[in-house]
């Protein structure tokens, strides 16, 4: 069994408990650990900026440790910086076509006009946080989407004939 996760080549601290990370594959990213270093109490020792810039990457690029002991996946850097690098237009036009939606079944999901859904997908308008977060949930699980998704029939709707 291969592993997918990605190396990281080097790792710095910035201001604010976040990182400057580079991957081995030659990608970068600007990763904030704030809510973790604020909410898990794991890293509670991560609090002092002093302590969180003393940061190194560890076996082979599987992870970071800093001086005190305190390590993290790269795994989870990775899914922290692929949510927090947000969605463009092309990402939620892709996510539509992944989920194989009409723009009337999207908009019904996320309780938005489908004219304001083509605003996002021209990228006329910013995706909000919460719609970019929900497509990532229903992308991990498709469950979410199916409790969400009612099907559209194309067409004008039958005339119901009085009884």
């Amino acid at each position: 069994m291969t592993s997918t996760t990605r190396r990281i080549a080097s790792v710095a601290a910035l201001p604010g408990h976040r990182l400057a990370v580079v991957w081995q594959d030659g990608g970068e990213a600007a990763v904030d650990l704030t809510g973790v270093v604020q909410r898990l109490d794991y890293f509670a020792g991560l609090k002092d900026e002093a302590a969180f810039a003393r940061v190194a990457v560890v076996d082979y690029g599987t992870g970071i440790e800093w001086e005190n002991g305190i390590d993290y996946a790269a795994d989870s850097i990775e899914m922290l910086a692929s949510e927090q690098a947000g969605m463009r237009a092309a990402d939620l036009a892709a996510w539509k076509r992944e989920m194989e939606l009409s723009l009337a079944e999207m908009a019904d999901i996320f309780g938005v006009s489908v004219s304001t859904l083509k605003n996002y997908l021209a990228g006329h308008q910013t995706i909000p946080i919460a719609m970019q977060v929900a497509c990532a949930a229903m992308r991990r699980d498709r469950t979410v989407l199916y409790a969400r998704f009612r099907p559209r029939v194309a067409g004008r709707p039958r005339k119901s004939v009085g009884v």
